[in-house]
Parts: C-alpha cells; structure tokens; sequence
C-alpha cells in the first residue's frame, strides 16, 4: 500500500494581490478627493441652508467658498445651434447674479433658451468642475407665410422664424393670409399626408376666415371645405389623380366644398376636348439663378359662389363628379 503525498502547499496558497498604480500624481489624486468632498460638502450645506431658511448672505458665503476653490462656470459647450446665433445663447446662460456652479439655475437657464426664436428646446447639464454643457433642438423651417406683401419663415407650429434670405427656403409651401399662420399646423399636416401630391403645391390660402384654398404649380386651385372635411377631401383628390392624372390638363378648379362631391371648372367651350397648357414659369429676378429666387406674392381673392363665378365668365364648364 503506497504511502499518501501531502498536498502541496505552494498550490494551495493564493497568488498575492499585486500593487495597482494610480495614473496621477499622489498629491494631484489627493487634490482631487479633497475636492470632491468639500464640492459635495459645499452642495449639502447650500441645499440645508435653503431648506432650513438660513439667510441668503450666508448661503451666498458657501457658494462663495466653493467658487474659490474652483467651481465657477469657466467654460460652455453649446451642441445643435445651427440657426441661433450662439452669442445670444452665451448672453442667456450667463447673464445671473452669479458664476458659481453650485448656484447655477438650470431651470431659469433653460426657459431663456427657450424664449430665443429658434430654440424649441434645450438641456443643460453640469460638467464637474467648471463647465456647462447645452444641447439645443432647434425648430425646423416648415413653410413660408405670407402677409401684407412680407414673406416670412415659419415652423410647423408657426412660429416665426428670423432669417435674412429666403433663398434657400424657396422650395417650402407658400400660405397667404393674415391668420394662415395660426392655421399651419393643420393645412401642413394635409399637404403632407400625401407626399406624392405634396411636391405640386406651390401655395396655400386661407379664404374667409375658415378653410383653405390651394394652389398647384401647374396653375389649378384645389378648393378645400372648412373643418375635418378638408383632410378628407385632399386624400380623396390625391387618390383621384393616381387613377387618372388631373394636373396640368387645362383644368381651373377642384372644388370639394359640396359633401361627397367635386366640382370641375374647365376652361373650353362645350363638347371640346380639354387641352394642357403650359405651366406658368416661376417668377424669377433678371439675372438670378431659379434655384436660389424667394418665391413671388401670390395675390388673395375672395371666394366668389359658383353661380356668380359663372356667369362672369361664360367659358367656365362646371362637371360635377
């Protein structure tokens, strides 16, 4: 019978914990620690001083103690201001009593960033020790506005947007009328609930006080009933052009105001096959390049009945679909 080996006590011993080395300086990492806490400090005594009601001069008295040791804003990073100007943001954040980081009002900082024109929404976040970081969502340029011979930007709620050249928003939807900017959102979302047809819109009025009327590139006006009707309507043309094309034939008007119906204005005499004509060219300054020309005024008019539009011009075919 063989004798039984002890068990080795090299294997049965764990491998000694290896010393780890610290990347800074020991008195930098001292620093740091020590920073921390009387920042941390700092933060509590502040918020049991508001808490507790301790006067302001003595709240002010920490916030003051922290700031000398190095937490004061010494650096803002603005990310997604593209439109804004950025000097009216740093006018905004900066403009308080006070520079120290542990009395920086976010919230306040925020609703002056939301008060600026192009700003829809922004996020501020502390950057320990000495930096503010802001995220701005600008609003996006939706449609142009036309008032009073004034052309002016506009988002998808209707807020006016500043910008000193149109140019390069020639291609957005034109709405005439004094309260068509109120009425954006709704007659926006219409347009683009079919993007097929959406690409044909030159402009867009708004008649009387209570619906739209809208106008295509290839020259016809697509007249719209007032209320929930007119989203209805608009798919019901967009679908009616997808079965047979009904832009650029010669057609003058799409009129969806009577329920359930559309009436057809042409312009031929009666028994005569309806013709295209051509697309009204653009206005364009002399000498300017298409691609970068603001878009014309387009001229209001009242909506007339289809009885009286009628009779002023005898040449005007009326087909009820």
């Amino acid at each position: 019978m063989s004798a039984r080996k002890p068990p080795r006590r090299q294997a049965a011993r764990k491998a000694a914990p290896q010393p780890v080395a610290i990347p800074v300086a020991p008195r930098t990492a001292w620093r740091l620690i020590l920073g921390s806490v009387a920042l941390l400090g700092g933060a509590a005594a502040i918020v049991w001083a508001v808490a507790a009601g301790v006067p302001r001069d003595a709240t002010m008295g920490v916030a003051t103690a922290a700031s000398s040791a190095g937490f004061v804003v010494r650096q803002v990073e603005i990310e997604g201001a593209r439109n804004q100007p950025r000097l009216s943001i740093y006018r905004e954040l900066l403009q308080g009593g006070s520079d120290s980081m542990l009395l920086a009002d976010l919230a306040d900082m925020r609703a002056r960033l939301v008060a600026l024109p192009w700003v829809k929404d922004a996020e501020i976040q502390r950057r320990w020790p000495d930096r503010l970081h802001i995220t701005v969502i600008e609003r996006k340029p939706a449609a142009l506005w036309q008032w009073q011979g004034r052309i002016r930007l506009i988002d998808a709620e209707g807020q006016v947007l500043p910008a000193a050249d149109l140019a390069p928003f020639a291609a957005l939807p034109l709405l005439v009328g004094e309260e068509a900017r109120l009425q954006a959102p709704a007659i926006l979302k219409i347009i683009a609930s079919r993007p097929d047809l959406a690409d044909d819109v030159r402009a867009a009025l708004w008649v009387g006080d209570r619906r739209w009327d809208v106008r295509m590139k290839s020259g016809e006006t697509v007249s719209l009933p007032e209320g929930p009707a007119a989203a209805a309507s608009w798919l019901r043309f967009a679908d009616l052009n997808t079965q047979s094309p009904l832009l650029g034939r010669g057609f003058i008007r799409f009129d969806f105001r009577i329920p359930d119906k559309m009436v057809v204005r042409v312009e031929t005499d009666p028994g005569q096959t309806v013709k295209p004509r051509p697309t009204p060219p653009p206005a364009i300054a002399p000498g300017a390049p298409a691609a970068v020309q603001p878009p014309a005024t387009i001229q209001p008019q009242a909506a007339q009945p289809m009885q009286t539009a009628r009779a002023a011009q005898p040449n005007l075919q009326e087909v009820v679909i």
